[in-house]
């Protein structure tokens, strides 16, 4: 298997919990679906066309948020107002909802494939975009700070525990426990939260004028910083990165 990274940073990011109405919530790390977008627009590809590439290729991947080894600090969160158009019945009327969003995040993407060809092919694209590449809205414009060489890549045997900050495939919830020793070491008040698990679209049935609606979903968990799971979950090793990689083929 071969495998590269791509380092993407922001002022904002925001990722739309599926789920949300009139209050949009962020996820903390992009979804696959945003992944394989971002990749898209290296491409120069829309998204059915994208999804369908890694599907065909079986291209891999995966996310971790560097922001802390990257900025120094955690990301921020803020909440902003957006005013939009509705159509209720013959009237259009205006409103607003609330939507969260990520102060200057720093996120790793992880790419791999058994073919080194296609993921070159890919590697290339995103050294030089073929569309601007944003985390989340298009007015999120991202930052490309480092595309790393193509690599061969190996799974870590045994599975890892230390996950955090990544998206892990599957329910992780009754499969943590905090880690105390980097709760005692830090500075200031700690809140211990628990994992989020949310289920996300895998899979998509596409209309003829591109539009998309989710028709397979996977739980998928996000661990803080201050948690790690108890039993080892498979990983690959990109270097000193430890990371679960996703498949939608």
């Amino acid at each position: 298997m071969y495998g590269f990274s791509v380092v993407l940073s922001a002022e904002t990011a925001s990722f739309r919990d599926p789920g949300g109405q009139l209050y949009h919530a962020t996820l903390p790390l992009p979804p696959v679906s945003t992944i394989v977008g971002i990749a898209g627009a290296a491409l120069g590809l829309p998204f059915q066309q994208s999804w369908e590439f890694f599907q065909a290729n079986n291209v891999n991947l995966g996310v971790k948020d560097i922001t802390r080894s990257w900025r120094g600090t955690l990301p921020g969160k803020g909440l902003d107002l957006w005013k939009y158009q509705k159509i209720v019945t013959n009237e259009v009327r205006s409103d607003i909802l609330k939507r969260e969003f990520l102060f200057r995040p720093v996120y790793r993407l992880f790419y791999s494939c058994k073919d080194r060809e296609t993921l070159e092919h890919l590697r290339q694209a995103f050294i030089s975009p073929a569309w601007a590449l944003s985390l989340g809205t298009s007015d999120d414009i991202a930052r490309l700070e480092e595309v790393s060489q193509t690599e061969t890549i190996e799974e870590v045997s045994g599975g890892s525990v230390e996950l955090s900050l990544s998206l892990i495939p599957g329910d992780q919830s009754d499969n943590y426990s905090f880690d105390w020793e980097v709760i005692r070491t830090t500075p200031i008040r700690t809140s211990l939260e628990l994992p989020m698990v949310k289920q996300l679209p895998v899979s998509f049935v596409f209309g003829p004028n591109g539009e998309r609606k989710g028709c397979k979903f996977r739980p998928f968990t996000f661990l803080s910083g201050i948690q790690r799971l108890k039993k080892p979950c498979p990983a690959y090793s990109f270097g000193i990165d430890i990371v679960p990689l996703i498949s939608i083929a």
